[in-house]
């Protein structure tokens, strides 16, 4: 008997040797598990769909501090793209500094996706700001996530109810050397608003200092409402400080990344009316080290899943194509040929020098 199964195997490894023997062109999909990994994602012969690498590519996406929007949207961005592509990628929502430090791996390799804000972006491919170590050369756009609000907040006691009566109280701008604390130092500067003291943190450890105290006055972007700000309304009563015309004009003509926008009426307890604001958006970045497979997979996966996002959170209600239009340095060649094949007209400043389409 064992005789007889040995004959009858070794026949069936004839002809498959023999099968294989036909033909030297084996789908990625049969490749052997032992077969080295791949990050290209070619497509299957003249086939519309991409075949699955021999192994999935292990992608790190950069989010936040734990709390965060930002982490809560880089595990939620992470859980779609896990259950929609599970054949093609493992993604890894990884807790950092947040926007400049996502922006710094990004260019570094250090991770695949990160998710940032357009006042960071800014900053990284003029590379003048000390954090980036120079032009930031590999940066490329993928996904637009949601637009985020200029908030200046303070308790209803500090006596501040204006841009101007900042002067001489202790203002938080978040983490220090970030693009928010840069930008907003400068505009202290041309202003002549001459704040006590700079404090500098993240927005949930400003907020808690504020509740301790230690702090007059804070500012933020975010897309309302901020956790961090909805808890500290439980305990003290907050003051929210608008722009007036002149202030909104100047802040829109000399940072071309802020947009004029309005604060909505019950964005928080303390805000009775509506707010004139500027806003900058917030985006899913990547880097030319990220294959262009892998880069159209990811823009048409959530976009096409946007649904799913906002259950995760509701802002990511502006994942559209259109919006990945309010880039403001180039999308990657991945992104750009998803939006290509879906019918938008891509403009010439946001096409990569190495998109060949």
């Amino acid at each position: 008997m064992k005789k007889f199964v040995s004959l009858i195997l070794a026949a069936v490894m004839v002809l498959a040797l023999a099968a294989c023997g036909n033909s030297t062109n084996v789908p990625a999909s049969q490749a052997s598990a032992s077969q080295a990994p791949t990050t290209s994602f070619a497509p299957a012969g003249d086939a519309p769909e991409i075949a699955p690498p021999a192994s999935p590519a292990y992608i790190s996406l950069g989010s936040g501090s734990s709390g965060g929007n930002f982490y809560v949207v880089g595990g939620g961005v992470a859980t779609v793209l896990n259950n929609e592509l599970p054949e093609y990628m493992v993604v890894t929502s990884e807790e950092t500094g947040g926007s400049t430090a996502n922006l710094v791996m990004l260019q570094n390799g250090d991770v695949e996706f990160g998710v940032s804000m357009t006042s960071s972006m800014a900053e990284a491919v003029k590379g003048e700001a000390e954090w980036t170590g120079g032009p930031m050369d590999k940066l490329r756009g993928m996904i637009a996530l949601y637009p985020s609000y200029l908030t200046i907040y303070t308790p209803t006691d500090s006596g501040i109810t204006c841009l101007n009566d900042l002067s001489g109280h202790i203002v938080g701008l978040g983490s220090k050397g970030a693009a928010m604390d840069t930008v907003w130092r400068e505009i202290f500067q041309t202003r002549g608003i001459n704040p006590s003291s700079i404090f500098n943190d993240g927005h949930g450890a400003t907020a808690t200092a504020m509740a301790d105290g230690q702090i007059d006055a804070a500012i933020l972007y975010s897309l309302p409402p901020f956790a961090a700000i909805t808890e500290l309304e439980a305990s003290k009563a907050l003051n929210f400080i608008g722009l007036t015309d002149e202030e909104q004009e100047s802040l829109v003509d000399t940072y071309s990344f802020y947009s004029k926008a309005t604060l909505p009426a019950g964005s928080y307890k303390g805000v009775t009316e509506d707010l004139p604001v500027v806003s900058e958006w917030n985006m899913l970045c990547t880097s030319t080290d990220v294959d262009e497979d892998i880069v159209y997979l990811v823009t048409k996966t959530l976009i096409e899943n946007s649904p799913a996002l906002q259950e995760v959170y509701d802002g990511l209600s502006y994942v559209t194509a259109e919006n990945i239009l309010n880039y403001n340095i180039p999308l990657h060649a991945g992104t750009v040929r998803y939006l290509k094949e879906v019918g938008i007209d891509v403009p010439a400043s946001l096409i990569p020098p190495e998109y060949k389409g």
